[in-house]
């Protein structure tokens, strides 16, 4: 046996034989000693791999499918997809600034979700005082809301200041390019009135062209749409003349909302996948109550949904529910011609009515044309019960116009204009159903220019 050291070497090898020995360094730093513990080791983890973590891999990956299931009536497009969560949660967010110090997020949840579920409300707050600092945070469920509301929302005026809605700091159109292409057939539909299905939705939009798809966003708990969904065309060009027809357009005493899509996707069932869903627990339903009675709600909740639509095709008292045969031509069209504008959620209720509240709504409904009558109408006992007893349904205040036309600059005035924290909801009415709802009340105001 010899020892050979050369210049440069750090470590020696012992030669014996032709043989490497144990103490020899290999090319990876390792001896061969360790290098043989390696592969000892290795080769041990590989067999519990297949054995003993095999059924313990499996059960994690199926946990993980499990979570990363979306429920049955999903009908968020960039979800079903794939597409990152953390992406559409920055392009359903807004910046909402300008906000008067008086509204709470209550009061801003109630504005916006016109345009779709409002997912979260955040708003600033000064830790020495405990008030807001006059901006936050609004994010939607789907991005096609929040482009929407930044359409319409910046520059109004609520709470006698003009809000500013932008884009978060994290904005980044970049985040966009991996997103699926947003078909050209398909539409948004925001504040669907609750009484409206999907087949009615399908049927009013059907004048437009040939609908292929409408589905709405489903409530697992209530067994109700959340009032906004999809719908998708045979051809492109309806969509676009339906999206620009129909948004803004008065449906059940609530208005409409419509754009082109921002996200493609699937579309999921819509409310058709509740019929697969077993029925929700009881605490479930418990909770869910709780919140409606005590939590935000939409501004023009208060209304009778159902009794609404009939008005606004001009039934009489009584008749028949609206059919899916109804096309927007021939609503828009009777609804025009209503001289009559009930306000609602101007007081909380019967306590808060004074002498003077007709009067009130007098001079600010003159500002539109003449007047010839108001009634403040209290409720009966049934009709709240119709409204779903929501703070707000007690009270209903009808302007009686002389002209038609005055009517409809008045909706415009007064809906969604705030008045002591409360949004009012303005909307027309058939003349012949206010003759039989206000027959018996007796506040009655007539100004006295009045013929």
């Amino acid at each position: 046996m010899s020892t050979q050291q050369t210049a440069g070497q750090e470590q020696h090898a012992i030669v014996t034989g032709g043989n490497v020995a144990t103490d020899a360094v290999l090319p990876n730093g390792l001896t061969q000693a360790q290098q043989d513990g390696l592969d000892r080791a290795l080769a041990y983890a590989r067999e519990l791999q297949q054995t003993v973590f095999k059924d313990i891999l499996e059960e994690e990956r199926q946990r993980s499918d499990e979570e990363r299931k979306l429920p049955a009536c999903t009908v968020n497009p960039g979800l079903l997809a794939g597409v990152d969560v953390r992406n559409l949660s920055v392009m359903s967010r807004l910046y909402v600034g300008s906000i008067n110090f008086e509204l709470t997020e209550e009061h801003i949840q109630r504005v916006f979700s016109e345009f779709g579920s409002v997912s979260s409300v955040s708003m600033a707050k000064d830790p020495a005082t405990g008030r807001h600092k006059g901006f936050g945070f609004v994010e939607y469920d789907v991005p096609e809301a929040a482009t929407l509301a930044m359409d319409v929302m910046n520059g109004m005026m609520v709470g006698g200041r003009q809000l500013k809605i932008g884009r978060p700091n994290n904005y980044n159109l970049a985040v966009t390019q991996g997103f699926p292409a947003p078909p050209e057939e398909r539409i948004y539909v925001a504040n669907v009135n609750e009484a409206i299905s999907e087949e009615v939705l399908r049927e009013i939009f059907a004048p437009f062209g040939e609908v292929k798809a409408c589905v709405l966003s489903a409530d697992i708990v209530t067994r109700k749409h959340r009032g906004w969904g999809f719908i998708e065309f045979a051809e492109p060009t309806p969509a676009e003349q339906a999206a620009m027809a129909m948004n803004g357009f008065s449906l059940g005493n609530l208005t409409l909302r419509v754009r082109k899509c921002v996200v493609g996707g699937p579309l999921g069932e819509g409310m058709a996948a509740l019929g697969s869903l077993p029925p929700p627990s009881s605490e479930a339903v418990a909770s869910n109550n709780v919140s409606q009675t005590t939590g935000p709600r939409p501004p023009q909740q208060v209304i009778d949904v159902a009794a609404s639509i009939n008005l606004s095709i001009g039934e009489a008292a009584g008749s028949a529910p609206l059919q899916p045969s109804s096309t927007p031509q021939v609503i828009q069209k009777t609804v025009a011609s209503s001289p009559i504008v009930v306000l609602e959620n101007v007081v909380g209720g019967r306590s808060e009515v004074d002498d003077e509240l007709a009067a009130d709504m007098e001079g600010e409904g003159s500002k539109c044309g003449a007047i010839a009558k108001v009634v403040v109408h209290f409720a009966s006992q049934e009709e709240i019960q119709a409204a779903g007893g929501v703070e707000g349904s007690e009270v209903s205040i009808f302007l009686q116009f002389k002209e038609p036309a005055s009517a409809v600059r008045a909706v415009k005035l007064f809906d969604g204009r705030w008045f002591a924290g409360r949004q009012v909801a303005a909307s027309l009415f058939d003349i012949e159903r206010y003759r039989v709802v206000t027959s018996a009340d007796t506040m009655v105001y007539i100004p006295e220019a009045s013929d």
